[in-house]
């Protein structure tokens, strides 16, 4: 009778273990984004809709895009008020700047005025609220994020987020006749 030829055995023992622990691996990483990830890019995304408001109903010359801006600061005020109480509560952190994406943004129309600005307002708002939902469906699936709260909470802000887009892109509209 033949002897094990240990070795072989032993780079056996050693890929199953190697396989073993990979799987593992996999269901740490099973999720698109880590929750402090969606806070950080949420909010950021808050502060840009917060600011471009904000520019709405100083610069802004159509009647329109002066209420949207408004409906912008209302709503995603409350959003990062909420977004900030789960995070204090979980331990995340909520950026206090916008991420480069969200501020290139907020600039290309910070210095313009008038219908230029009314034109570059909206295409944002339609652009941005496109990447927002695009996020918040991610995070919303059993696979977004890990924390079943903000989960949640991702979930229950995508009527008011659809919402948004279509008064935006009906905005656009509006401001391009």
């Amino acid at each position: 009778m033949r002897k094990p030829n240990y070795v072989l055995v032993m780079l056996f023992v050693s890929m199953l273990l190697s396989g073993i622990s990979a799987c593992n691996k996999d269901d740490d990483n099973k999720y698109v984004m880590t929750d402090q990830d969606f806070v950080t890019r949420a909010s950021s995304s808050n502060m840009l809709e917060i600011a471009a408001g904000q520019l709405a109903i100083n610069q802004g010359e159509d009647a329109g895009v002066k209420a949207f801006g408004q409906h912008m600061v209302n709503d995603h005020g409350q959003t990062a008020t909420e977004m900030s109480a789960l995070a204090t509560k979980k331990g995340w952190t909520v950026p206090t700047t916008m991420l480069t994406e969200h501020q290139q943004m907020y600039d290309s129309m910070k210095s313009l005025t008038g219908t230029a600005f009314d034109k570059q307002f909206a295409a944002i708002m339609v652009t941005s609220h496109q990447k927002t939902i695009e996020l918040f469906d991610q995070a919303a699936r059993d696979n977004g994020v890990s924390d079943v709260d903000l989960r949640a909470f991702a979930a229950g802000k995508l009527p008011a987020l659809n919402e948004h887009l279509q008064d935006a892109l009906q905005l656009q509209v509006s401001v391009n006749q």
